[in-house]
């Protein structure tokens, strides 16, 4: 009886390995087994990958095991085994379709899904039939493996019961050695307990979504939510303040120019988009137009991989260094001047215009911590005719909706208009599929040439306002799109977007060639503002010749610092370098400098302070609500 009732749960634990197992199979298959990977590397990863696996299954599962073996004797015999299968069901089938989506999504989050794909998923709901178009098969898959575990379930789950006496030979002591048993498994031997950035200790960074699962980063993110933010203490307060700090203020020599202010982030934008002779360039001539008379900025990067990262970058020059967006996480209440705010103060009104459903992916909530005012959604646009049947209306009509409403805006102005036709599936409308499925373009470069034409549209509808050339626009990317999620070189082209500042009034084409990110987005508007009050950032002003010129990324446990001519990368769990390349040579970044031994000069080691100063600095802060600045 002992023995039969772990056999059962033995099984029971080596089904859900075999399905975890084929499960990473498909996701080899499909994002790693075209790219250079080797036999040793993935050896590796299929190790890891069922040590995560067995962490998530056991931690997944230990209220059905609890269960099991200590409490299923203590209900009426007919509803024993009805109960075990059912919450065996309820457990795993939802973690099922999480890794399954995850085959998918990961073609455009390059990471597994984290807590954060709770806040998406409701706003990605319309677009349902689009993803079931491209992906049927997952769910067929879906529907096939949650009918066989099921099955499975009800055939294994076999209640003998006991009676009281026999209760601590039958089911406490053979309960207590298989969670004992399996937990040390679970948790590892090392000092460390196994976590879904562990196979970094052992694989190149581009490998762990394979060595890990979907259910461990899920549930691992879930606990890391509902933690605080540990204090660094890396330098001293004296040093940190050498290296770094978010309280700024400039000193312009001319007094506050109240020009306006309108901010276009472009929907998955990849940089390559807008570079001519590049195999990816889309036929954009608007956007070239108005980028010849730019201040364009040529190594321009995104701090997150995903848009409600990318917007709390580019509006809030805090950096996206939670799993979760900065306005759902524990520290959303911290008190900030926004950049709505600080204009606000100096007679503007505020505004941000995006043609999906109201609050879309919580943008206006953070809108509102921002300081901006008015949020005009599809509600606002009113004619639900317009839907692309998938996130809202289409750019050609909300582009030129969002125009008409600023031309009745008494100046000066911020605004924010955030496009959505670029986003997959890059539907565009009946109307005009013929034009702009153009000759050797793929659907999403057509929906960039669509965006282009829609963008001219509004620009048609103002350039002949007497505020036009009193106006900054500014360009940027939410986040880049991944075109080979197989190539290592994606841990530094993944984050390259375009971004540009287009000032009409004196068209004046220059080009900034130092590194910069979207954090640098809000100091630069206030910069060329002429701003002179304290206010808080995290980037600097693209004008400045003084600023470090290096750009910082989080995903997952990683943090990286990307310069001029390196690529630094720093595991927050182990607090220890994780690699660092010299992109600007090895271009495939073939040679780890850290695993080659090769000592990295004073310029990295500029570049690891930094990153490290950024982290200690953003942590006090948000611990001890230390952002507003006044």
């Amino acid at each position: 009886m002992i023995m039969e009732k772990i056999k059962r749960a033995l099984y029971i634990f080596i089904f859900l390995l075999v399905l975890y197992s084929a499960l990473r199979g498909i996701f080899y298959i499909l994002y790693f087994a075209a790219g250079n990977i080797s036999t040793a590397e993935l050896a590796t990863s299929i190790y890891w990958g069922w040590r995560i696996d067995i962490a998530a299954i056991f931690y997944a599962n230990f209220i059905f095991f609890l269960f099991y073996f200590l409490l299923i004797d203590f209900l009426p015999a007919r509803y024993q085994k009805l109960t075990a299968v059912l919450l065996l069901t309820v457990i795993n089938l939802p973690l099922l379709a999480i890794n399954m989506i995850d085959l998918a999504y990961y073609k455009f989050n390059l990471r597994r899904s984290t807590v954060d794909i709770f806040a998406v998923m409701q706003d990605s709901l319309p677009a349902i039939g689009s993803f079931w178009k491209a992906w049927w098969w997952l769910f067929i898959l879906f529907i096939v493996l949650s009918t066989i575990s099921v099955w499975f379930f009800s055939r294994v789950v076999n209640i003998h019961h006991t009676g009281k006496g026999n209760y601590l030979r039958s089911n406490l002591l053979p309960g207590l050695f298989f969670l004992v048993s399996v937990g040390l498994l679970a948790r590892g031997f090392s000092e460390r307990p196994i976590v879904p950035s562990t196979p970094l200790l052992y694989l190149p960074a581009q490998y762990q979504p394979l060595a890990t699962n979907s259910t461990l980063t899920i549930l691992y993110s879930a606990i890391k939510h509902n933690t605080h933010l540990s204090e660094k203490k890396y330098f001293s307060k004296a040093g940190l303040d050498t290296l770094f700090t978010a309280n700024q203020q400039l000193h312009p020599a001319a007094p506050f120019n109240r020009m306006n202010v309108v901010v276009f982030v472009m929907e998955s934008f990849a940089k390559e988009y807008t570079v001519k002779n590049d195999p990816l360039h889309a036929q954009t001539p608007f956007l070239d137009s108005i980028m010849a008379q730019s201040i364009v900025c040529s190594n321009a990067y995104t701090n997150g991989l995903e848009s409600n990262k990318g917007l709390v970058a580019i509006l809030g020059s805090i950096p996206p260094f939670f799993d979760e967006p900065y306005y759902y996480s524990g520290y959303s209440n911290n008190n900030i001047r926004g950049i709505g705010t600080l204009l606000k103060e100096q007679g503007y009104t505020t505004s941000f215009f995006m043609g999906a459903g109201y609050d879309h992916f919580g943008f206006a909530r953070f809108s509102k911590m921002m300081g901006i005012d008015d949020y005009y959604s599809m509600k606002d646009y009113g004619n639900d005719h317009h839907f692309d049947g998938n996130w809202g209306i289409y750019d050609h009509y909300f582009l030129p909706f969002a125009a008409k409403v600023l031309r009745q805006k008494s100046g000066p102005f911020f605004s924010t208009i955030f496009n959505i036709s670029t986003h997959y599936p890059y539907k565009l409308p009946d109307t005009l599929q013929r034009r702009f499925t153009i000759k050797g373009q793929r659907a999403e470069q057509n929906s960039v040439s669509y965006y282009d034409y829609s963008l001219k549209l509004f620009f048609d509808l103002i350039k002949n306002e007497p505020w036009y050339r009193n106006t900054i626009f500014v360009f940027s990317a939410d986040h880049n799109l991944y075109w080979n999620v197989q190539d290592k070189a994606d841990l530094y082209k993944t984050f390259r977007i375009p971004m540009f500042f287009y000032l009409p009034g004196q068209q004046e084409h220059k080009t900034i060639h130092k590194t910069v990110q979207q954090l640098d987005i809000v100091p630069t508007v206030l910069d060329l503002l002429h701003y002179n009050r304290p206010f808080m950032a995290f980037g600097k002003s693209i004008l400045d010749t003084l600023s470090p010129g290096i750009a910082i990324n989080h995903f997952g446990d990683l943090y990286q610092a990307i310069d001029s001519s390196y690529l630094f990368g720093y595991n927050e769990k182990t607090e220890q370098p994780a690699y660092l390349y010299q992109f600007t040579k090895d271009t495939a970044l073939q040679h780890d400098l850290l695993q080659h031994a090769m000592l990295p000069d004073l310029h990295s080691k500029k570049m690891e302070d930094h990153l490290k100063a950024v982290i200690q600095y953003f942590n006090y802060s948000m611990i001890y609500n230390k952002l507003y600045v006044k």
